[in-house]
């Protein structure tokens, strides 16, 4: 699995090229702009637009989140390629 900054630190040919290179079989975005936790001068924008990019790309495997949650083993990963698991706008206060 693959945990990378989109939509800020590195440009998209940048996530592009990292993640050709390492082959991942799963992708998270990270370190991006989060609606009503992130303060709007942090400089970060929300990476909806990355995601639905991966969505257009043939054989897109791409799950939108419902929480801020994720759980993954072995079997989960099995045959996947550049999965892209997006949590969007969940996150937790602890």
């Amino acid at each position: 699995m693959l945990i990378l900054p989109v939509e800020s630190v590195l440009t998209r040919a940048e996530v592009d090229a990292i993640v050709q290179k390492y082959d991942p079989k799963a992708v998270v975005p990270a370190h991006y702009f989060l609606n009503g936790f992130t303060s709007p001068v942090s400089g970060l924008e929300s990476a909806d637009e990355w995601v639905k990019d991966q969505e257009k790309v043939r054989h897109a495997d791409v799950r939108r989140l419902d929480s801020a949650d994720l759980t993954l083993n072995a079997a989960e990963l099995r045959g996947s390629h550049h999965r892209v698991y997006y949590f969007g706008n969940h996150f937790e206060k602890k």
